[in-house]
């Protein structure tokens, strides 16, 4: 009898090792976590205890602003002209992230636009240029290229079928492959929530509105009006864009003539002359300096009057008057749950392209900007209600000084095309090692090696397999050859970027999270500092991992944004989408590396 709790005891014990046991075994397995920030992306805790956030309804519209091609430092250089509306609004009753930058290269807008929205880089959600090598097709890819043809609605009223930019099939976001912050907020509200994308460029408008926008319209200076494509399952244009178009205020600038906003030196004072070493002309017959007329030699509106406005600050203000126009119409805000709606405003990115980040028309668009974001608070405050909206800011790249303008020891300006050094020196320089094809035919060693495609070098795989050489040898030898160029920084073979970059090669770590192994080139080459690759003798652009090109903006303001202004800890563009999905309440897309900042509040 004795031996009775003995036996008892033992037996609860086993019990008891058994339940945990089995737990350990059955229990459902730990959710996948999203990858960390890497290296170059460090997302440090915030240097004080955050706020609280303002006890306010949740928003019931989050306003996505996008300035193509805005530097970061644009928000303190210039701020002493701003005005007391716009960003110094925000800087003052939001939060300014003023160490934002891109984590991965290639910043261009097609990157930048796709990460805005999805969270992800492009070596997840694939748009990794503007325009790729298609090696399936054997042709450059679009990045908004359509599967197969879509027309425009409304259809183009111009006898010119050449396509504004872009694709002549129309446009479509199927080469997307990741999910944007707006399909989670048509996923979380079963379609209620409503998703509205504007731009002036087609790419930026398509991406941003991902694969089922209620609307998505960009604007074509061959007839000066906005239009959405036919993939969208649309056979006209909703109603208030048609009578945005009928009104015409695309032509109501045609006898202006853009003029600076500010005293004439006050632009001396901040940026030097007028006309500096490596400006381009402008749009129409524009030369270097102020004033710029619209029309040029026109006698009526016509394309190349339209391509004016797009490069000029008339460009953002017509689409903010059609921004407005979507929010009245729509009733944006007004519903159930919350609305998206995303605004790129591409001006500044084509007039920055001719004139330079250091001149005077890109210090005059930034400051109408400034006035132009205040007045749209002010529209928001009005229509939807202070303190039921929320603002983010955000761009999709930098820009490049003028290679002429000597900001870095490295800086040059290196042509780039088919016919120029480095293309016909590489293959040159490709046959000298390997020798000519037997018959001495010549080889082709590029696919595609040219300003469209550039960083990327896609070498002729069927040439070289053919010759019975190996693909990852020949990338290699031109890896090496395109890495001792005295403008080059460094450069990267496919395999160079499999694995997990160390930490102390974050210029390797940005170029693999640019790398999609279906979309990419075999080499990816990263320039000196200051170092311009480009087909054109005057102008800039932007497309490296250097902070001129990866430092940006990144604000935010509204309905539960604490008022903190400035902070200094350095944040990742990837942010800017799950603050997005932290404003209207929806989870973060599907595909977003990080969350949303540590100075935001823990929840919506």
């Amino acid at each position: 009898m004795p031996r009775i709790p003995v036996i008892l005891g033992a037996l609860l014990v086993m019990a008891t090792v058994a339940g945990v046991g089995g737990y350990f075994l059955l229990r459902p397995p730990e959710p996948e976590r999203r990858p960390q920030p890497a290296p170059v992306d460090p997302v440090p805790s915030p240097q004080e205890d955050p706020k609280p956030a303002p006890k306010t309804e949740p928003p019931k519209l989050v306003v996505l602003v996008v300035f193509d091609q805005m530097r970061g430092d644009y928000m303190a250089r210039w701020a002493e002209h701003y005005g007391t509306d716009g960003f110094e609004r925000i800087k003052r009753d939001g939060i300014w992230f003023s160490e934002c930058h891109i984590p991965y290269a290639c910043t261009s807008t097609g990157p930048g636009h796709a990460s805005l929205a999805t969270g992800a880089p492009p070596s997840a959600h694939g748009i990794i240029e503007n325009i790729w090598f298609d090696r399936a097709s054997g042709v450059p890819m679009y990045c908004c290229q359509p599967k197969r043809a879509y027309d425009l609605i409304p259809p183009i009223a111009s006898d010119n079928k050449e396509p504004s930019r872009g694709s002549p099939l129309g446009y479509s976001p199927e080469r997307l492959l990741a999910q944007t912050v707006g399909e989670s907020l048509q996923e979380a509200t079963k379609d209620k929530g409503r998703v509205f994308s504007l731009s002036i460029k087609d790419r930026t408008a398509v991406l941003m509105g991902g694969q089922k926008p209620t609307g998505a319209y960009c604007f074509d200076t061959r007839d000066g009006k906005f239009h959405t494509g036919a993939f969208y399952g649309r056979d006209a244009e909703h109603a208030w864009v048609k009578e945005f178009n009928d009104s015409k205020l695309a032509d109501s600038w045609f006898d202006t003539k853009w003029e600076r906003l500010l005293p004439e030196a006050e632009y001396v004072k901040a940026c030097g002359p007028d006309d500096a070493p490596g400006e381009a002309d402008g749009f129409n017959g524009q030369g270097h300096t102020f004033p710029h007329s619209l029309k040029g030699k026109l006698t009526a509106p016509a394309k190349k009057y339209y391509d004016a406005i797009e490069g000029s600050p008339y460009g953002n203000e017509l689409l903010v008057a059609l921004a407005k126009k979507a929010v009245v119409a729509e009733k944006l805000g007004q519903g159930e749950v919350p609305d998206l709606l995303c605004v790129s405003f591409s001006s500044n990115d084509l007039l920055g392209h001719r004139w330079g980040p250091d001149s005077h028309e890109m210090m005059d668009v930034t400051v109408r900007s400034d006035r132009m974001v205040g007045a749209f608070l002010t529209f928001l405050d009005e229509k939807v209600g202070k303190g039921k909206y929320v603002m983010v800011v955000a761009a999709d790249h930098g820009v490049c000084p003028l290679p002429e303008a000597k900001k870095f020891p490295t800086a040059q300006r290196v042509l780039v095309s088919v016919k120029n050094e480095p293309a016909a020196d590489l293959d040159a320089w490709l046959t000298g090692r390997y020798g000519t094809n037997p018959g001495d035919a010549p080889t082709r060693w590029l696919k595609a090696f040219d300003p469209d495609v550039w960083p990327w070098v896609y070498l002729n795989h069927e040439a070289i397999e053919a010759r019975k050489l190996k693909v990852e040898d020949v990338a290699t030898a031109a890896r090496d050859w395109l890495a001792g160029r005295p403008y080059t920084d460094s450069a990267y073979t496919r395999a160079d970027l499999a694995g997990k970059p160390p930490a102390d090669q974050p210029l390797k770590h940005a170029a693999k999270l640019a790398y999609h192994p279906d979309r990419c080139g075999d080499v990816i080459v990263i320039p000196k500092a200051g170092v311009l690759v480009t087909p054109y003798p005057g102008g800039t652009s932007h497309g490296s991992p250097h902070p001129y090109d990866a430092h940006v903006p990144f604000l935010v303001y509204g309905a539960g944004v604490p008022a903190l202004g400035q902070r200094k800890e350095k944040v990742s563009s990837l942010q800017v989408a799950p603050t997005l999905a932290w404003a209207l309440g929806v989870p973060a897309p599907k595909h977003a590396a990080l969350r949303w900042p540590d100075a935001l509040p823990a929840k919506k």
